[in-house]
């Protein structure tokens, strides 16, 4: 297969995303979407598909692929499936999403439990243990007065309303009755996320200030309300988060919250971490929390397994990925920790009536060049008790057969050391059946910075190192400080250390390839998206004439520019140091567009025109300024794509995006 048959092939892959398993573990439904759209389609489209867990079997498409069918819940009773849909219309177009429910046994067409008039689509919703109601959460309806001027035209923007807040809504599953569920003195801030009581007569809520991700960094507020009509709307604090690190929480047997937060809670840049709780405020707040990982590993998501007292747990350990059980004592069990080079991504695990252990989880492998596909495998409970762990046996799905004919890819994890001699890790990538000697060589280091990249197979994405060890490159993604899957003082680098570490790391990484003779020293090459586009740009900023040729997407180069027009301007500081506002502006130091003076290195930027994330001026800027201080002025391109955001998504701007990169490397270094 060509490369641009690669190409084409990556731009038409669709990806698995939401895994539910039924209730008993004896079926699982999942999301399917393209991740790449024609520009002409205005809409998204996911899919929904079922499949038996059983030998042999395979999963099958449940619903028609036409709409976007997405969130998929069971039923208690496994009778039937709710899910977001917006397949109704108004006005001629797709409405804003309600809640469908899909008879299984009944059979029969999918119809709506909730009103398909209303202007305000349903973000995210919660089915009660019992089945008996949904808590949903919606944005409130607009007013006459607001339609009017909306139409007139009168629509200023006021920093801060909070009319777009999300407000939490309750509904009788029998009935298709709806009412709201008033929050109290904090009832116009933002629903993040909801949690039922085992007994389906109470919520713990979540909730910021303002929806804007700007307010991500507010504390947020931890709240307790009945449903029952009895209670009459009475609602108690039960603590405050000092900032939002998920929207994930769940309420467990003995009164136990379970949510995920930094493992310093006040800090932003810092390991992912479990903690346990109460669910009623507690006179001694700090004696309240139990921790759970975080010091050496991160937790990455988490599922309630069914039994109400043990969550399962998707863990990143450096590169690696496993998935554990906790109690909420506290106890912790390996279920699945694969013994290939695999990653884990969407999952559900649950415990069946005789005690076994089921997971479903999409996985690919890199040893064996296996893309993302759904599987699933069994363990009893005596054989875990004994140190066995679950072995994947079955494959579900096959969406991704077109790779079969790809050329096979060789990936390997090495263990190296940083300039002071801390152990790091790399994921190292290239072509199977080439010598692993004087290469053209990329350093690709990730984005996040607090990510991580993993030996698994990946087809889905523009921006992989598959797509440049397709192309004759030997590809090097170094797993830099600052970086997922080694606990809170690794990820805790990051934290006003741009251009330190995480630099160093990435060019230590090269260091040790080009000792090894894997590496030509006269063709290198270096790119990054995002925050590895930050790396990228710092990379020619630093070295002037190191790297042959550069790829910088969307990525940073003046951090103070970042504070004042990103959409997380604390995050931006908290990296950099300081912000324009700031008595000292250590920031300047560690923007790239301060040190852009000689550059030699021929430079590509690549930035998505609507980019909230990282502004689209960010990559203007370090153009201009490459095309006026650099020492080779005439060689450096800048591309905007119009109606882009941080990631790409149109399908011919994918494409065009990969063209680019491996046309602009190949120019320089081969």
């Amino acid at each position: 297969m060509s490369l641009e048959q690669v190409i084409t092939g990556i731009t038409s892959t669709s990806t698995i995303r939401r895994v539910v398993l039924s209730p008993s573990a004896t079926q699982v439904i999942y999301e399917i979407s393209p991740i790449y759209t024609p520009a002409s389609r205005s809409n998204d489209i996911c899919t929904l598909w079922i499949s038996d867990v059983a030998p042999r079997s395979r999963a099958r498409q449940l619903t028609s692929g036409e709409h976007n069918d997405f969130r998929p819940v069971w039923s208690t009773d496994e009778s039937e499936v709710y899910f977001l849909s917006n397949r109704h219309k108004q006005y001629g177009y797709p409405g804003p999403a309600a809640i469908y429910v899909l008879p299984l046994k009944a059979g029969g067409e999918a119809y709506a439990l909730t009103s398909t008039e209303s202007k305000s689509g349903i973000w995210w919703f919660w089915l009660s243990p019992d089945g008996r109601y949904i808590a949903y959460k919606a944005s409130r309806e607009t007013t006459a007065e607001e339609q009017r001027k909306d139409e007139n035209k009168d629509d200023a923007i006021v920093w801060g309303e909070t009319k777009e807040n999300a407000q939490l809504f309750l509904l009788n599953v029998a009935t298709r009755q709806v009412r709201r569920l008033p929050l109290g003195a904090k009832d116009d801030r933002h629903v993040v996320g909801v949690a039922w009581s085992p007994d389906s007569k109470e919520l713990v809520v979540l909730m910021k200030v303002n929806v804007d991700r700007e307010f991500n960094e507010s504390p947020l507020a931890v709240l307790r309300l009945s449903i029952l009509q009895s209670a009459k709307g009475k609602v108690h604090d039960v603590c405050t988060l000092p900032r939002l690190q998920s929207s994930d929480v769940r309420w467990l047997a003995g009164d136990r919250l379970a949510l995920l937060q930094s493992y310093v809670p006040e800090h932003r840049t810092s390991a992912s971490t479990l903690f346990f709780r109460p669910a009623s405020a507690q006179k001694n707040e700090k004696d309240a929390w139990q921790k759970h990982y975080g010091e050496v590993e991160d937790v990455m998501g988490l599922t309630d397994i069914g039994d109400g007292s043990t969550l399962a747990l998707t863990i990143a350990y450096g590169v690696h990925t496993r998935v554990d059980l906790i109690s909420t004592s506290g106890q912790k069990q390996i279920l699945w920790q694969p013994e290939e080079l695999m990653s884990g991504a969407s999952f559900d695990v649950k415990q069946t009536k005789n005690g076994d252990y089921v997971l479903a989880i999409v996985a690919s492998c890199g040893s064996r060049g296996e893309p993302n596909e759904l599987w699933t495998g069994t363990i009893s409970a005596s054989a875990l008790e004994k140190g066995e762990t679950l072995k994947l046996t079955e494959k579900l799905s096959s969406h991704n057969i077109w790779t079969e004919e790809v050329s096979k890819l060789t990936t390997e994890v090495v263990n190296y050391k940083g300039e002071d001699g801390t152990p790091l890790e790399g994921v190292v990538t290239w072509l199977k059946g080439k010598e692993r000697k004087m290469m053209p060589t990329i350093i690709l280091p990730h984005g996040g910075p607090y990510y991580r990249d993993t030996p698994g197979f990946s087809v889905e994405w523009y921006w992989s190192r598959e797509i440049l060890a397709f192309a004759g490159y030997l590809v090097l993604c170094p797993q830099y400080r600052g970086s997922m899957g080694r606990g809170h003082d690794f990820a805790r680098a990051s934290h006003s250390g741009m251009g330190t570490a995480d630099w160093t790391d990435s060019l230590s990484l090269l260091t040790y390839a080009l000792g090894q003779g894997w590496a030509d020293k006269d063709r290198l090459g270096l790119a990054g998206w995002s925050q590895g586009g930050f790396l990228a740009a710092w990379g020619v900023a630093q070295t002037k004439d190191m790297f042959k040729a550069a790829v910088v997407g969307s990525g940073i180069c003046d951090w103070g520019g970042m504070a004042a027009e990103a959409e997380e301007p604390d995050f931006q500081s908290d990296l950099s140091g300081s912000a324009p506002w700031s008595p000292h502006r250590p920031d300047l130091a560690c923007s790239p567009i301060s040190h852009v003076q000689g550059v030699q290195t021929p430079v590509l930027i690549l930035h998505g025109q609507q980019d909230t994330t990282v502004p689209s001026s960010q990559g203007v800027e370090f153009f201009r300024g490459l095309r006026r201080m650099s020492a080779c002025r005439e060689k450096h391109a800048l591309v905007i794509y119009p109606r882009e955001g941080h990631m790409i998504g149109e399908k011919t701007h994918a494409e065009d995006v990969m063209r680019r990169i491996v046309a602009h490397l190949d120019e320089y270094l081969k």
